[in-house]
């Protein structure tokens, strides 16, 4: 149930920041004369892209020994994974079709992986301060 959650939590994180940054993006179109038009199936296609890049981070966050070394270097290779991952999907889904886009969707992704990482992170301290206080009372009770 844990990973289930874990899924869907990432997958309406990611699809929630990617469409705000696709209003943002719409907004600014409006605001400089800039018509912009998004397909019919792109909303769709950011919900897909966002349950596939749930499934890297739940092997990512799963718990289990590795060297230092390769601790460490996993948010990098996450972090790459996903970005190959999301760029791929922009390529077979036409969310950019210039320089100029691809890397408008560059830097959308490392603003929304790091927002993604810190709410995650905020929300397992906050699952694990629960589990805490539970257990405190149940031994209290003891």
């Amino acid at each position: 149930m844990k990973k289930f959650k874990l899924i869907l939590e990432q997958t309406f994180m990611l699809s929630f920041l990617m469409q705000v940054v696709m209003g943002l993006e719409a907004l600014y179109s409006h605001l400089t004369n800039d018509p912009i038009a998004f397909s019919w199936y792109v909303p769709l296609s950011i919900l897909l892209a966002s349950f596939l890049c749930s499934i890297p981070t739940l092997l990512f966050m799963t718990e289990r020994e590795l060297p230092k070394l390769i601790q460490r270097l996993l948010p990098l290779f996450h972090c790459l994974l996903l970005y190959v991952l999301v760029m791929g999907m922009g390529y077979l889904f036409h969310w950019y079709t210039t320089l100029t886009y691809f890397l408008v969707t560059s830097v959308s992704f490392f603003v929304i992986y790091a927002l993604v990482w810190t709410f995650s992170r905020f929300l397992q301290k906050y699952d694990e301060k629960l589990i805490n206080d539970a257990l405190l009372t149940i031994r209290d009770e003891d």
